[in-house]
């Protein structure tokens, strides 16, 4: 019995002698199924990927349907080419050198892959694994071709996938050559050139492939990357460079011999090149320019031809803006005669909105780029210091708009800065400085404020600044900002601080459907009462300051002038007048526009010798700002004042409230963060003391009436004196004695007189009076009038009052005031006694 084991432990002792089973496997089986699974999974997607793809249409591939642009209001502007002036190569025509130029750049395998590149599949998924995704194509030609005649939308993987689905498709119902030419047929050269037979005719007037040289080819190849960067028109110096890049893979891959390749990257980008501006009838063509500018940014995340994919393009074009810019530019009367060198740009923004209502690029009609407007980076003078100075300071500050600033020069890193006249007023607040558009006070604002938060500040506002310094503050910038950015940062300021990115694009509707935007940014930049506050003080720039040619009656305007000047050694060395200036600004804005006009050369020396602006030609810029502006604002509406921001009206100079005997001369409206506002009332200036000793006499002998009173112990004090006859209004008089003498009263009437002391600064005492009623006299014993009832007499001050600086002196008041006529002084004395008067008649 001591053996015996219960049918339960029996069980288990014959499991524990089995053999265990191997839990690796059980894992490894697991992870198998779920690998299957997800590959199952994967090949159903891509099935359902590839089943959606687009049909190889024949039409689709050999036809490329030009975009079409409207304005803000849905009206077809123009399109993007015209179709008639389209030229299609055949490959028959096109010689090696000019097709192995394209493979070299494009595809350098492209005979050898049937449609995808494995190699090539794997360097981008490398670089988009370190740069994410879209970073690197590793689209084939026939990729291309693909991509941009049947598929459109942004980049995803399911596009990537139908791509590559439908380049294997294309390779095996078309030979290598058919789908070459589809591809240099389709794609853009710049200046209206769609196509390579259209771009050899373009660029080098010819209407053979075969006249090509390699450096042409080499050129012509380097263009679909970026058409209006590697311009050779506009930009020679970037062409050669991407010309030469060319050159060096065909040299690489054995397309040319190494002297081959010297020989073309030594000649020069202009050889055989056309000469001039090419022609164009496209109306607006700056503003479309930029319209391909801000497209080429919306196809990074999404993939559209605009030149072949028959897309509907909205902008925000205004199209009676845009034409009142291109007439300013173009006609403006005081450009006529002017140095064909001196250029523009002009970029006018809704202010609300941030759309890009007009574009003016440069003096010439149909100018083929928008780099005046968006690509030409100029030091902006003085319009930076809203930017970078007194907007910040009222930001992170909190600073009112009657802040006191030191005016005085100023050395930081060992360069003295003076104001441009080299005039100094020693202390001034913050509306005087932007309003003269003092240097010092906008330096010392920008460093007590500090680097970080100025270029932050700037940078919500689309200023992107990488290495501030002090001499930023005041327009020294080494690599300068475009109108473009200037008129989108002042935008800001009259939208209450709210930032909208400038475009020209609404949305861009697909053949299909497809509405792409572009991405929004549209943000709080700054405070509401930071923008008002610059606002109010951008208006009394254009009111009495530097800005005030610009002012338009009845519209409410606010903006800023700018200008550059030349170093003292460019001035020595090229004999330049100190006057002469660089660039030339005006930005401003209204509640419903923003603009932003710059003026100047493109380099300051050339052949032609030395270029600057004179004093007249400075003027340019606010001249086609106020021309533009006022041709657009029939009526406006006015800045409105957020609850943030309280005003209050201040005493000069002082930081103080103005008190009751504040002269208007020295009262200002200013602006304050609310809560901020100031306590102290200034004492500064009294009520004048009130006269004493007034007295009336009439001396008959003399037929006059003579006033007098105790002189008033204060400097530069001037009288008063009114007076009326039997309470009907008589005269008013200014007198600098304690004196007044009436000539000539009307016997049998009273006279009431009122007399006021002046002080200095036009404060007026309370009123003394005393009256006489001048009798009928038979002698000529002078009458007094009654003396005044006894009072107390007023205390007269111990001291003087100084006179207030910037005062109108005295005398020159008095030069104004009305003087006494020659009637109110008889030449001859009336006789000394006056004779009775006639009975009366019973």
């Amino acid at each position: 019995m001591a053996n015996y084991k219960s049918r339960q432990e029996r069980r288990q002792a014959e499991g524990d002698q089995l053999p265990k089973k191997k839990r690796p496997f059980r894992f490894f089986k697991t992870l198998l199924s779920i690998l299957l699974v997800c590959v199952l999974i994967g090949i159903i997607g891509i099935g359902l990927i590839i089943v959606r793809s687009p049909s190889l249409d024949p039409e689709k591939l050999k036809t490329p349907v030009s975009s079409q642009i409207f304005d803000k209001d849905g009206k077809r502007v123009t399109s993007l080419f015209n179709e008639q002036d389209r030229v299609n190569a055949n490959i028959k025509d096109v010689p090696p050198v000019v097709k192995n130029a394209f493979i070299a750049v494009e595809d350098v395998r492209f005979y050898r892959h049937p449609g995808i590149d494995i190699r090539r599949i794997f360097g981008a998924a490398l670089a988009n694994v370190t740069g994410g995704f879209g970073s690197e194509g590793g689209s084939t030609i026939t990729q291309q071709v693909v991509k941009n005649t049947l598929l459109s939308g942004k980049k995803s993987i399911t596009r990537k996938i139908q791509e590559a689905y439908l380049a294997l498709r294309l390779e095996r119902n078309y030979s290598k050559d058919e789908i070459l030419e589809l591809y240099l047929n389709r794609i853009y050269f710049g200046h209206r050139a769609y196509g390579l037979g259209t771009a050899a005719k373009t660029y080098f007037n010819t209407d053979s492939l075969r006249h090509l040289k390699v450096h042409q080819a080499a050129l012509l190849a380097g263009l679909p990357k970026a058409p209006s960067s590697y311009d050779p028109l506009l930009h020679p110096k970037a062409a050669q460079e991407r010309r030469n890049v060319v050159l060096r893979q065909m040299e690489k891959y054995g397309f040319i011999t190494k002297e081959e390749s010297q020989k073309a990257q030594n000649t020069s980008i202009k050889d055989g090149l056309r000469e001039g501006k090419l022609k164009e009838t496209r109306v607006h063509e700056a503003y479309l320019q930029q319209v391909i500018k801000d497209l080429k940014q919306l196809q990074e995340t999404a993939s559209f031809d605009p030149y072949a994919d028959g897309l509907k393009i909205y902008t925000n074009m205004d199209q009676h803006a845009q034409q009142v810019v291109e007439d300013a530019l173009q006609n403006a009367p005081f450009l006529r005669n002017e140095n064909k060198k001196l250029q523009s740009g002009t970029v006018l923004v809704d202010t609300k909105s941030g759309g890009i209502r007009a574009v003016g690029s440069g003096r010439e009609k149909n100018v083929l780029s928008a780099y005046y407007a968006s690509s030409n980076y100029r030091q902006p003078g003085s319009t930076i210091k809203p930017i970078l100075d007194y907007g910040p300071a009222i930001e992170h500050l909190k600073w009112d708009t009657a802040h006191l600033l030191k005016d005085s020069p100023i050395t930081v890193n060992g360069s003295t800065i003076h104001n441009f006249n080299n005039e100094h007023f020693g202390e001034v607040t913050m509306r005087e400085a932007v309003i003269n558009s003092e240097n010092t006070p906008a330096v010392r604002t920008y460093l007590e404020v500090g680097n970080k938060r100025t270029v932050a500040f700037a940078h919500n506002i689309g200023i992107n600044i990488k290495d501030a310094s002090p001499a930023y503050a005041i327009g020294g910038f080494r690599r300068g900002i475009t109108p473009l950015e200037m008129a989108g940062a002042y935008a800001a300021f009259g939208n209450n601080g709210r930032y909208t990115s400038p475009t020209t694009i609404v949305k861009v509707v697909t053949a299909d459907g497809e509405e792409i935007k572009p991405p929004s940014v549209t943000k709080t930049a700054m405070k509401d009462y930071t923008a008002y506050m610059i606002t109010d003080m951008l208006r009394d720039v254009v009111k009495s300051g530097t800005g005030r040619t610009v002012n338009i009656s009845g519209l409410d305007l606010a903006g800023k002038t700018g200008t550059t000047n030349f170093s003292a050694d460019l001035r020595k060395k090229y004999n330049i007048p100190k006057s002469a200036a660089v660039d030339a600004w005006m930005a401003g804005y209204s509640t419903s526009y923003t603009a932003a006009v710059w003026t100047g050369y493109d380099n300051y020396k050339d052949k032609d010798g030395v270029h600057y602006l004179t004093n007249q030609q400075q003027q340019y810029s606010k001249k086609l700002f106020k021309q533009i502006m006022s041709q657009l604002h029939h009526e406006g509406t006015s800045f409105k004042k957020p609850d943030s921001v309280t005003e209050v009206i201040m005493e000069k100079g002082t930081n103080k409230k103005a008190g009751p005997y504040t002269p208007s001369s020295q009262r200002s409206k200013e602006l304050f963060v609310k809560g901020t506002e100031p306590a102290t009332v200034s004492e500064t200036y009294t009520k004048p003391p009130k006269v004493t000793g007034l007295r009336a006499t009439f001396d008959a002998g003399k037929n006059e009436v003579r006033v007098t009173w105790d002189k008033v112990a204060m400097k530069d004090t001037s009288y008063r004196i009114t007076y009326t006859v039997e309470g009907e209004p008589g005269n008013e008089e200014l007198v600098n004695d304690p004196t007044f003498i009436l000539s000539s009263p009307e016997q049998g009437k009273t006279y009431v007189f009122s007399v006021t002391t002046l002080d200095a600064s036009g404060q007026e005492s309370d009123a003394a009076t005393t009256s006489i009623t001048v009798k009928r006299q038979a002698s000529s014993t002078p009458q007094q009038s009654e003396p005044p009832k006894p009072t107390q007499p007023e205390p007269t001050p111990n001291r003087e009052p100084p006179q207030q600086p910037n005062e109108p002196n005295q005398k020159e008041q008095k030069k104004k005031k009305k003087k006494p006529s020659e009637e109110q002084i008889p030449e001859t004395p009336p006789p000394a006694e006056t004779p009775p008067a006639p009975p009366e008649t019973p």
